[in-house]
């Protein structure tokens, strides 16, 4: 629905040698102008008492602090309101400059100017808004005067889109940030071509050097109701939003908590008229963690505690950084076990990957704790097949951490030789310190990188860890890329002044794999759950690096459906909470009539984003369509030349209860592990 935005103001000029401001305001709203001219305008009265304030006709205020240019040709002048604040009617004060005729812009800006026969001035990049209405200065007029004695009326540049918000309860919001679907600048340098049309609805204004992406302020933390609209008025230009929007919520901290697209109808924000929208529900949306490499990720960490492992419910570190995570603990050695650990691991008709994959074999945790136990063994129960789902996982991103028997089991084997049933993700030997059942001090070494998130009490020493039979390793085989993070304190072993604990990534696109000998895992607090906190951010800050699957050609749909192969398929399905990542290069000059479609045969949700330059994160994409459904059609007019990134983000995904002997249950929509199938198309001329 459409409102008129009423800004109707009339302007006389009078030239004085003093002047009295009086006001209805208190005495301390009152002023002495010093210029020597004052300026009587005058809005329609509204029925609200603030300038920013729209009444349901769409009248507006002046407000304390206004201030307006007056321009010519030869000069500029600038002219602060005296009196009438809050009201319809006010006076300003300033020195004129210049010949008539006059074009008086609200707001005043430095950078405002007459040049070519356009006005220039500038759209902000934020608006500022209180109860819901836009803030000061963000809506512009203009008022054309004939010389200094004619009457004027301002008349607005812009239009508004009135937002009626809705939402499920606790949901509280701080920042909209809202995007144009079609890729019209919605902020930027303005050039308004003065030719008579200027302030009606032939006006030819154009924003260049902005972007379609706005953000809008709350003065405070604002929480949604369920049936209760919370009204949010935005300035926008003329035009506008003629294909749709998104729009994102944010909290105080910065975090996106809810989202919604709107296409169908078309929006098109038209001049001097309030574009109100239905009443939208907005769907929570879960928080994206600031780190881009912690993203697409199923859950944050998987815990092994199978086979011949010792099998831990709880993981104290993981609890105190706030991450999530699944256990596979069996608590035992029999063939049931061994089953239940097969189909975790290595996969069955419902996830033919297994829990550690996704169909494209990207790691679907951000990291695997092995725990300790008897490396051999576990080894060999995991079977090829599942020892290759692990090296498949590091050498695709994802990080390890393992610890005793999980530090054994990541090598190449011991001083006795290489062992076939060990992992090798870490390529060289360990070995057996010949200690068991005690504790042993460690030394932080020197630039140690788990200094980098904690001090360890400031004197470099973490005492009484628990070990019980662990490796070591010596610095003489350290391979290239390897780092020391710790050394053993034991002088009675030759342990002592050795690697108790160390890393190794091969390269960007492998995860970084770090080996403990001792067992600091299971303390809940102080520098032992620190040091164990310390190694799950480390090696999770050695995610293999983001890719992309392909690069677009124009009009070429792209099918992803394949199912799991070896390797690193680039036509593969895609997972729960999985991101696949495309690129397409505008040509010199710019893509015009761009259109991206996704499609699928599922009934799935999928959301489709687009950014310059950069991976097209939901939290930060430059477009947004995240409507329930899988298919998705993305039409912009125009997009500048360089790199555009398409991101393709599936939101479904089962729910994994796993604390317990054996459990590992999923409930949900199961199909998704096999991934959804879907076409990716980018075209345009």
């Amino acid at each position: 629905m459409k409102k008129i935005l009423y800004c109707v103001t009339t302007a006389v000029i009078t030239m004085f040698s003093a002047v009295s401001c009086k006001s209805e305001f208190p005495e301390e709203n009152t002023c002495v102008p010093q210029g020597d001219v004052v300026i009587s305008a005058s809005f329609e009265q509204p029925k609200t008492d603030t300038r920013t304030s729209l009444d349901p006709d769409g009248k507006v205020f002046w407000d304390e602090g206004d201030e307006i240019a007056l321009i010519s040709a030869s000069g500029k002048s600038r002219f602060s309101i005296i009196s009438g604040f809050g009201t319809g009617s006010a006076e300003f004060s300033g020195t004129l400059s210049g010949a008539a005729p006059y074009y008086a812009l609200y707001p005043y800006s430095e950078n405002c100017m007459l040049a070519d026969g356009k006005l220039k001035f500038t759209l902000p990049q934020e608006q500022n808004a209180s109860n819901g209405n836009f803030g000061k200065g963000a809506s512009p007029a203009l008022a054309t005067m004939a010389d200094a004695g004619s009457p004027a009326h301002f008349q607005n540049l812009c239009g508004v889109l009135e937002l009626n918000l809705c939402g499920a309860g606790l949901m509280k919001f701080k920042t909209i940030e809202i995007l144009d679907l079609a890729g019209t600048p919605l902020w930027g340098d303005c050039e308004l071509v003065i030719d008579g049309k200027q302030g009606t609805n032939d006006q030819t204004m154009t924003v260049t050097g902005g972007s379609n992406r706005l953000t809008v302020n709350m003065d405070k933390q604002i929480a949604l109701m369920a049936s209760t609209p919370r009204v949010i008025d935005i300035v926008v230009p003329q035009g506008a939003f003629s294909k749709g929007f998104s729009v994102k919520l944010f909290n105080e901290a910065g975090d996106a908590v809810a989202f919604i697209t709107t296409q169908n109808p078309a929006v098109k924000a038209a001049r001097s008229f309030i574009t109100s929208m239905d009443k939208l529900k907005l769907e929570a949306m879960p928080v994206e963690p600031a780190d881009t490499l912690a993203r697409g990720y199923y859950k944050p960490v998987f815990q092994d505690g199978g086979v011949y492992l010792t099998s831990n419910y709880t993981l104290p570190a993981a609890d105190f950084l706030g991450w999530e995570f699944d256990n596979m603990a069996t608590n035992g050695n029999t063939a049931t076990d061994s089953l239940f650990q097969m189909r975790v691991i290595c996969g069955d008709e419902d996830d033919l990957n297994g829990a550690i994959l996704y169909p494209d074999n990207e790691p679907r945790y951000r990291m695997v704790y092995m725990n300790g136990g008897k490396a051999t063994n576990h080894g060999r129960s995991l079977t090829e097949t599942g020892r290759s789902r692990y090296v498949t996982f590091v050498n695709n991103g994802g990080s390890y951490v393992g610890t005793c028997a999980g530090a054994y089991i990541a090598s190449n084997g011991t001083s006795s030789g290489k062992i076939s049933q060990y992992l090798a993700i870490y390529p060289s030997y360990v070995i057996g310190t010949g200690l068991t059942d005690s504790y042993t001090g460690m030394f932080v070494a020197e630039n140690s990188p788990l200094l980098q998130y904690y001090d360890f009490g400031g004197d470099m020493y973490i005492d009484s860890v628990r070990h019980n039979g662990g490796c070591y390793a010596k610095e003489s085989t350290l391979p290239a890329k390897g780092e020391v993070l710790c050394y053993y304190d034991y002088p009675s072993k030759n342990m002592h002044n050795n690697m108790s604990i160390w890393a190794y990534k091969a390269n960007d696109t492998k995860g970084r794999v770090i080996c403990c000998g001792s067992h600091p895992e299971q303390v809940s607090s102080g520098e032992r759950r620190e040091l164990m906190a310390a190694m799950m951010r480390y090696t999770t800050d050695g995610n293999g690096k983001v890719s992309t699957k392909a690069t677009l050609s124009n009009g070429t749909a792209r099918k992803m459906d394949q199912l799991s192969s070896a390797g690193k398929p680039s036509t593969a399905r895609i997972g729960d909470k999985q991101y696949h990542h495309f690129k397409f290069t505008a040509p010199a000059g710019g893509a015009k009539n761009v259109t991206i479609e996704l499609t699928t045969e599922t009934t799935n949700n999928l959301v489709l984003s687009l950014r310059k330059d950069a991976f097209a994160w939901r939290s930060d994409a430059d477009y947004l369509l995240a409507q329930a459904g899988g298919n998705k059609t993305l039409s912009i007019d125009y997009l500048p030349e360089g790199v555009w990134y398409i991101s393709v983000f599936c939101p479904d995904g089962p729910k994994v209860t796993s604390n317990g002997k054996n459990k590992f249950t999923i409930t949900g929509d199961k199909s998704v592990l096999n991934g959804v199938p879907y076409t990716i198309k980018a075209s345009w001329e």
